[in-house]
């Protein structure tokens, strides 16, 4: 699917977390979030992501795993064990994330690799929430 097909397809009412470290990162895909026609919350760190998860109940979380403060990985069990029906999506620049969660009872519901490509990403975001909306 191409982005700029994607423009504005969700409803406004709902949300999205974006927590990364990296400044670029969080605005693409907080860019990325808007054009899908969602409200989007950023953080800037794991600690700071946790606050704005607890406060905006955001309908999908996408979270870098190495942040500073509090890691995505303690994040994304947090956000599990406050609300297990939230999809929470991994974002790493290292490949082996798969060894991070391998013995881990809560997964993720999606992965992307950096560098990403945004068209992925959009993807994975419509599939998750079209799930939350049908479910």
């Amino acid at each position: 699917m191409d982005i700029d097909e994607v423009e504005s397809t969700m409803h406004s009412n709902r949300t999205l977390l974006v927590v990364d470290d990296e400044d670029i990162i969080r605005n693409r895909l907080k860019e990325l979030g808007e054009r899908l026609g969602f409200l989007v919350h950023v953080a800037r760190d794991g600690q700071d992501g946790w606050e704005t998860f607890k406060r905006e109940k955001p309908d999908l979380a996408i979270v870098d795993i190495y942040m500073p403060k509090m890691n995505g990985l303690l994040l994304m069990h947090k956000i599990k064990e406050n609300s297990p029906t939230c999809p929470v999506i991994l974002i790493t620049g290292f490949l082996h994330y798969e060894q991070l969660i391998q013995k881990d009872r809560i997964k993720p519901e999606g992965f992307i690799i950096k560098p990403f490509h945004l068209e992925k990403i959009a993807n994975l975001i419509l599939e998750l929430t079209e799930e939350i909306v049908e479910a």
